[in-house]
């Protein structure tokens, strides 16, 4: 296997990696905080972008386009906070 190749598969798997503790993380804040001003669903919002910019990072990294069903795969730990809040 070439070492650019290994390079961009352990950078994306840094990438997600942070990216998915980050997003779960704030979505574990927002099943604590209290809801005054719309927190939740704002905190779930911020958790969705990252993940969604996680994907188009992945995408970049391995020069592929950047429209791609695999953007959703970035909702995911958006949309396992919303089920679990509001669900």
């Amino acid at each position: 296997m070439e070492i650019e190749r290994v390079q961009k598969w352990v950078m994306t798997a840094l990438l997600l990696t942070v990216a998915a503790v980050f997003a779960g993380g704030l979505c574990v804040l927002a099943g604590t905080v209290d809801n005054s001003g719309g927190a939740k669903p704002g905190l779930l919002v911020i958790a969705a972008l990252v993940g969604l910019f996680a994907m188009v990072g992945a995408r970049v990294i391995h020069g592929a386009s950047v429209a791609s069903v695999w953007l959703l795969l970035g909702l995911l730990p958006a949309a396992i906070g919303w089920y679990f809040l509001y669900a």
